[in-house]
């Protein structure tokens, strides 16, 4: 469909129906801007793996505050 053709459609409308027109053509928009990015932010979790602790991270954090003392 053209842009011309979408702007006839809308001229033919009544006034009441704009604003509806308006918060739809929005939420078009939304939808579209979210889906390019999550395209654009690649799922990196392939490529990296994931570590696995045998403590407690809390133990963990324990140990290294203190690895001075």
């Amino acid at each position: 469909m053209s842009y011309d053709t979408m702007v006839e459609q809308i001229k033919a409308v009544p006034q009441e129906c704009l604003v509806d027109i308006e918060n739809y053509i929005q939420f078009v928009l939304y939808r579209y801007n979210q889906t390019v990015k999550t395209e654009k932010t690649p799922n990196l979790s392939k490529y990296f793996g994931s570590v696995n602790f045998k403590k407690d991270g809390l133990s963990i954090q324990k140990e290294i505050r203190n690895e001075w003392n």
